[in-house]
């Protein structure tokens, strides 16, 4: 009786210390599920494969190579996560010139390639977008002037959307129903109509190299890389804005807006038409149409996005096989990430969707 009674004691002194460590851990579990997981993908266009940089897990980057079972290796030039955040699409260019161009699928959750698909020989195909619903690619083919449109379920090429000779398409962007097409030879912006296949080409007087919409759907941007500008686009009544770019700048590559639509990052590349190569990203306050910040990121700054919350920028450097990370509210470089070899696109996934 003795014994049990001390036993009886022991159990209701620890009692409240028990129900406090398990209430504790109840909500240490609900803090960590509550996390959710975001990722960056970039494709490292020399190095033949996508880096997937874990921003939850201590920057953990995992490489996926992207040749075929043939040995066959490609150039990963584009990559873009769908909005449904359930696949993952990098444009594959052969290196060897005769090989097929292709469309690589990786899975997130495993982080590996679960299709391909064939998209045809001597196209150099560059970007890659889809629709919002993710049911449709697109993908731009430079050399046969073309946009390609391929059904995200069934993987088979649907449409080709083809655009005069001469205009070499190279970055695009989908908004509501409608492409947004830079063309870098013919120094235009083709906008694509879907629903009827209407296309409309409007003049530039720059090659342009990528297009980049605002969330609020009342701009278009384009990169002018020769005559280093940016091009604003208003939606509402085709007015063209040009915007140079400050003195030292070697010419604009990629470039993407903020969620709220206030400001844009441009990155500056440089180094072709025997330019120097630059290691700069401009800030442009959309609504002012102005350039108001230059930050110092990597060598030949290339690929851009933002995060979901519209906190942090990402930015690849593809000489130095490296990432900037910038945070918007102090407009510095606060982190610089290894990845693989010539980093180009770039694009952000979270649990439940990717950015546009």
């Amino acid at each position: 009786m003795k014994h049990l009674f001390l036993k009886s004691k022991f159990l209701v002194a620890i009692m409240p210390v028990l129900t406090i460590l398990i209430i504790s851990g109840c909500n240490n579990n609900k803090k960590s599920s509550s996390m959710q997981a975001v990722k960056v993908y970039v494709a490292n266009e020399e190095g033949g494969s996508v880096s997937v940089i874990d921003l939850q897990d201590s920057l953990k980057n995992t490489s996926i190579n992207i040749s075929d079972s043939s040995g066959n290796m490609f150039m990963a030039h584009n990559v873009q996560v769908a909005p449904d955040g359930k696949s993952v699409w990098v444009t594959a260019v052969p290196m060897d010139s005769t090989g097929t161009n292709q469309l690589v699928v990786i899975d997130p959750n495993t982080e590996t390639v679960k299709n391909r698909v064939q998209l045809g020989k001597d196209l150099h195909v560059a970007h890659v977008v889809l629709d919002h619903e993710s049911r449709n690619v697109f993908v731009t083919a430079k050399e046969s002037n073309q946009v390609i449109q391929v059904d995200a379920t069934s993987y088979k090429i649907i449409r080709k959307f083809d655009l005069e000779t001469g205009h070499s398409p190279h970055g695009l962007r989908y908004a509501k129903g409608k492409l947004y097409v830079a063309n870098m030879d013919a120094k235009s912006m083709s906008i694509i109509n879907l629903t009827n296949g209407k296309i409309t080409d409007i003049p530039l007087g720059g090659v342009a190299v990528q297009t980049a919409v605002t969330q609020d759907g009342r701009f278009v941007f384009a990169s002018l890389y020769d005559t280093k500008e940016v091009v604003r686009y208003d939606l509402q009544n085709s007015e063209i804005r040009r915007i140079p770019l400050p003195v030292g700048a070697q010419g604009p590559i990629q470039l993407y807006a903020t969620p709220d639509s206030k400001l844009l990052y441009v990155a500056d590349q440089g180094e072709l038409m025997e330019r120097p190569v630059s290691n700069k990203v401009f800030v442009i306050a959309i609504p002012d149409a102005k350039v108001i910040t230059t930050i110092k990121v990597g060598n030949k700054a290339h690929g851009v996005v933002i995060s979901k919350n519209g906190k942090t920028v990402y930015v690849t450097n593809s000489i130095d096989n490296t990432v900037s990370v910038i945070d918007v509210a102090t407009q510095k470089v606060i982190r610089t990430i290894p990845v693989g070899k010539g980093p180009n696109g770039i694009s952000y996934w979270f649990e439940t969707g990717g950015m546009p």
